[in-house]
């Protein structure tokens, strides 16, 4: 197995069951903000957790942590996600645009994460773009080689951020970015840029020349790639199952990564957050992507969609994925309030019991 060149190792091994099945519970969009964090943020963690009994958590971004010291946020993010430690499961963390516009740095959000037991956030490569590029590898039930990768990529923030990231802003105005055409569904959101995109490539040539074979995986990220457009408007052709009930707020730019690993034929998923109001998953070119919809209780959500999405990977190279959401768990106590229903067609229904 790889050493800490490839950014890979770590005290937590991960290792597939002796029946070849792994499986994974992506939760995101926390949107945690301050002390008034709902508890039902915990509670329908613990349900999610106890549910699906997964070997592996990721969080996928927008945790939104408040603004303490270091101890003393760590302190109260780890008593949100007790259901995860508890079990002593490994979890991984991707930051999400809004992680980006708290006072906290993320240099100091790492530190928090890092010092959880359990946690096996990376930042990653310094000399690329973005907070925690890493991959993980999941062994096989019998031997000390890598027979999956999870791969965690930072998506950043806004398209608009790209004129001073890239010492562009003489050149280019932020509405250079933004048409009112849109070539997809139109937001300003952002994607992993060239560079990680070389270091995911690189890395997975890596791993194909140690093993002789390419290695299979799937990749988290915040927002989705742009190409997840594709499976939105053409549902039934892309076998697409879920809900979409907003636009979607990808980039406008694609960095190339979907091509990138259709070209390595090593990916056999994509699987976001960001998009409370999506949980819609189907196939493009052969690759599965997917939204988990969102988590949260302190920003704009739908209660029949609250939950998370299940990733089952097998040591063949087979991946499954499906959304569990709360309201099939636990009903009405997985509303924000139980005498409103938050979701259908309208934003507010009172609930009839």
């Amino acid at each position: 197995m790889m050493g800490k060149e490839g950014d890979l190792l770590n005290q937590h091994v991960l290792r597939f069951h002796k029946d070849g099945h792994f499986r994974i519970l992506e939760v995101s969009d926390f949107h945690i903000g301050g002390l008034s964090v709902n508890p039902k943020l915990k509670k329908g963690l613990e349900v999610l957790v106890r549910e699906t009994a997964p070997d592996f958590v990721m969080i996928g971004g927008d945790q939104c942590l408040p603004v303490f010291s270091i101890e003393e946020t760590r302190a109260f993010f780890s008593d949100i996600i007790e259901p995860i430690l508890s079990r002593s499961l490994p979890f991984g963390i991707i930051f999400g645009n809004h992680d980006r516009e708290t006072a906290m740095p993320l240099e100091e959000q790492e530190k928090i994460y890092e010092g959880i037991p359990g946690c096996l956030y990376q930042s990653g490569p310094a000399e690329i773009h973005g907070y925690g590029n890493y991959a993980i590898p999941v062994l096989a039930s019998k031997e000390d080689r890598p027979a999956y990768l999870i791969w965690a990529m930072d998506s950043n923030r806004y398209i608009t951020d790209y004129p001073e990231m890239f010492g562009l802003e003489k050149d280019l105005k932020m509405d250079d970015f933004v048409l009112p055409r849109h070539f997809n569904e139109g937001e300003n959101g952002a994607t992993v840029l060239f560079d990680q995109v070389r270091w995911y490539y690189e890395l997975s040539e890596k791993y194909e020349k140690q093993e002789g074979h390419v290695v299979p995986g799937v990749v988290f990220m915040h927002i989705p790639l742009p190409e997840f457009v594709h499976i939105c408007q053409n549902p039934e052709e892309c076998n697409a199952v879920g809900i979409k009930r907003t636009t979607l707020g990808v980039s406008e730019i694609s960095s190339g990564m979907f091509l990138a690993s259709l070209e390595r034929r090593d990916i056999r998923g994509y699987f976001f957050g960001h998009e409370h109001l999506i949980d819609l998953q189907g196939e493009y070119c052969g690759i599965t992507m997917a939204c988990d919809g969102a988590l949260g209780y302190n920003m704009s959500a739908h209660d029949d969609m609250r939950g998370g999405r299940i990733i089952d990977l097998y040591e063949n190279g087979e991946m499954q994925t499906r959304m569990v959401r709360l309201m099939d768990l636990i009903g009405k106590e997985a509303m924000r309030d139980e005498t409103y229903f938050e979701g259908g067609s309208k934003y507010f229904i009172r609930y009839l019991p």
